[in-house]
């Protein structure tokens, strides 16, 4: 079995297994992902399945879906945590600005923060705060297929995230983001 296929295999039945970040480390020696050449595969939604860090937010859990939502083309994102199965952009949120800052590294500017609710009527509930005081930070993408990302954050953090097939959730993100 290939190395992507057993990190994809662990992520989805064992996501706190050790040999996780052993796999995931095997693949970034022989990545060759680029920005320039890559950017489609990076568009999208990524769940995020395992984390180096130990704070709770930026781990995986069975309760929640931990999304990323990428548009490197628009150059926004968003990383949203929301309850697992509802297929809104309903939760907790940070907005973001992305811009290319090398051939592996996406600079991210974060510009809005709080609570996304549902829509009701014609308008949507949003508890959303600008962030006045410039939040910058960066991830570096050391793998990238169709279905999988290794990253690392500005803090060293190592993500695996899985991606997430979804063209209407990333529609409704794309609209959102353009209601800011």
């Amino acid at each position: 079995m290939k190395l992507e296929e057993q990190l994809l295999k662990l992520i989805l039945s064992r996501s706190n297994t050790k040999k996780i970040q052993v796999i995931a480390k095997a693949l970034e020696i022989e990545s060759n992902f680029t920005l320039s050449k890559d950017i489609k595969k990076l568009e999208g939604i990524w769940e995020l399945r395992w984390s180096s860090s130990k704070a709770p937010y930026l781990n995986y859990s069975p309760l929640v879906d931990n999304l990323q939502i990428l548009d490197p083309f628009n150059l926004s994102g968003l990383n949203l945590i929301k309850p697992r199965g509802i297929k809104a952009i309903v939760g907790t949120g940070i907005v973001s600005k992305l811009k290319s800052l090398s051939e592996k590294k996406i600079g991210i500017q974060f510009t809005h923060a709080g609570i996304i609710g549902p829509t009701i009527g014609l308008n949507k509930i949003k508890a959303l705060t600008r962030i006045k005081r410039e939040q910058k930070g960066w991830l570096e993408i050391t793998y990238l297929n169709n279905d999988l990302r290794i990253c690392r954050g500005d803090k060293g953090t190592l993500f695996v995230l899985r991606k997430i097939k979804d063209q209407i959730l990333f529609n409704r993100f794309q609209a959102f983001v353009e209601s800011l």
